[in-house]
């Protein structure tokens, strides 16, 4: 693609464009593309492997938001361990030629975490399932940029600033999620500051809701404060400086809390997203030996829990509903929504569940092997206001909260190797430390090792 714009078949705008869809896929300047006809094909994407220790039973080759295993528990003190090619990717972005000043294109990527039809190790682990991760239609006008399809959730602005590390994302406290959209983005250039706003209307969290979920943001860009980022470790790009603040409302319409309900309780739910990508020392364009960035996000969000990857309903439930019959058994509460977004207390009140999440990440480049070296370090933060109130009881003689996160810490560390331009090693080590209601903690300690071929 660069060759092609060193060429000139693809001019300074087809090229920037490009960047920023393979940035968002996982992506490089130096994905092929090829002509056919008068459409632009670059085929792009990396096979990994994953090799994970973890110290108990609870996680895959992610860890994520799972809910740790207590020690005293059996899956809390015997270890695991995984070797996976499912976050193997591959894309295909195509472009169709400039018409009256309109450039159209659309971006096709998928991995293999699909939902898998069996349950045997064999099936998950060495006949995984393909499932789309990006699927999308863009057009760039003089006036405004429009995408329809399936990407990056605006509420976090995607994966834009995901901190860089070998642990899976999402990590306690940082978003990370795909929807089905449409997305208008306007950008307001200048030499120093850029200023993008965006708009979109997004696929329902809760389709019995009737309305979408709607999300705006505005991301400013500083055009002279550039350095080096690199999204996971699947993505390194040299951009600007930026901040990007979201506001997100999701609406939930619940049934009454009866056996036979005949109305409903609105509730508006989301939240606020900040974001930003800070270069301390930026490197230059073409060299990152001595670059040093921090990466950040806070969130704040009622009722969000699908954004963060595997939390679910993070050990809440909603009571059963009193017999019927005096001496009968309760009655299960039928809800309309994915568990974990709201529940009801028994007394019949209903709330959205809280989160509130924080990360940071440093990544710093030594100046030695021309930039190849990347180290990195992260902390993570999540908390509840209110999952207490709807704690589950792990038996009928616990305490209840024993399986409730109240909240969760995350501490990682590792480094990356890029061998050549196209093959990357990378290393980590994380501790998970889940906080539960009722005072209890638990820990896993994961330890992952990851080979990348970029093409």
């Amino acid at each position: 693609m660069r060759l092609l714009r060193e060429k000139g078949v693809i001019s300074e705008a087809e090229y920037a464009s490009a960047l920023k869809d393979l940035g968002e896929a996982g992506g490089g300047a130096d994905s092929l593309t090829l002509v056919v006809s008068k459409l632009k094909v670059t085929l792009f994407g990396f096979t990994q492997a994953d090799f994970e220790y973890n110290s108990t039973e609870s996680c895959q080759e992610f860890c994520s938001h799972f809910l740790i295993q207590k020690s005293g528990t059996y899956r809390g003190d015997h270890n695991r361990v995984v070797f996976s090619p499912r976050d193997t990717r591959f894309a295909v972005r195509f472009v169709a030629p400039e018409e009256h000043g309109i450039r159209s294109s659309g971006l096709i990527e998928a991995d293999f975490f699909g939902a898998q039809a069996g349950t045997t190790e064999p099936a998950i682990w060495t006949n995984p399932v393909l499932r789309i991760r990006h699927s999308y239609l863009k057009l760039e006008t003089p006036i405004v940029d429009i995408l329809i399809g399936q990407t990056g959730n605006l509420f976090g602005w995607g994966s834009n600033y995901l901190t860089t590390g070998g642990q899976e994302p999402s990590l306690p406290g940082m978003m990370y999620q795909r929807t089905p959209q449409l997305r208008i983005t306007k950008v307001i250039k200048s030499d120093a500051v850029n200023a993008e706003l965006v708009v979109a209307a997004e696929r329902p969290v809760q389709m019995d809701s009737g309305i979408p979920e709607m999300a705006a943001g505005l991301r400013l860009y500083f055009n002279k404060l550039p350095g080096h980022h690199t999204y996971y470790l699947s993505t390194s790009v040299f951009q600007p400086a930026s901040i990007a603040v979201v506001g997100d409302f999701r609406g939930f319409r619940i049934p009454e809390y009866s056996a036979a309900p005949k109305v409903a309780n609105f509730k508006a739910g989301g939240g606020v997203s900040v974001d930003v990508f800070l270069p301390i020392i930026g490197g230059t364009k073409t060299a990152r030996a001595g670059a040093l960035s921090v990466t950040s996000e806070f969130v704040y969000g009622l009722g969000t829990q699908d954004m963060y990857t595997a939390l679910g309903t993070a050990g809440t439930v909603i009571p059963a509903l009193p017999s019927a019959v005096p001496g009968g058994a309760p009655t299960p509460f039928v809800p309309n929504f994915d568990p974990g977004f709201a529940a009801y207390r028994a007394d019949g009140h209903l709330e959205l569940v809280q989160w509130t999440s924080y990360i940071a990440g440093v990544e710093y480049y030594p100046p030695v092997l021309d930039g190849r070296l990347g180290l990195d370090i992260n902390y993570g933060h999540m908390q509840s206001k209110n999952t207490h109130k709807f704690a589950s009881a792990a038996t009928a003689t616990a305490l209840r909260g024993a399986s409730t996160r109240d909240h969760e810490d995350f501490f990682g560390t590792g480094g990356f190797f890029d061998l050549t331009k196209q093959m990357r090693f990378g290393a980590d080590f994380g501790l998970y430390s889940d906080n539960f209601v009722d005072g209890s903690n638990a820990k896993n300690y994961s330890a992952i090792a990851s080979a990348w071929l970029f093409f």
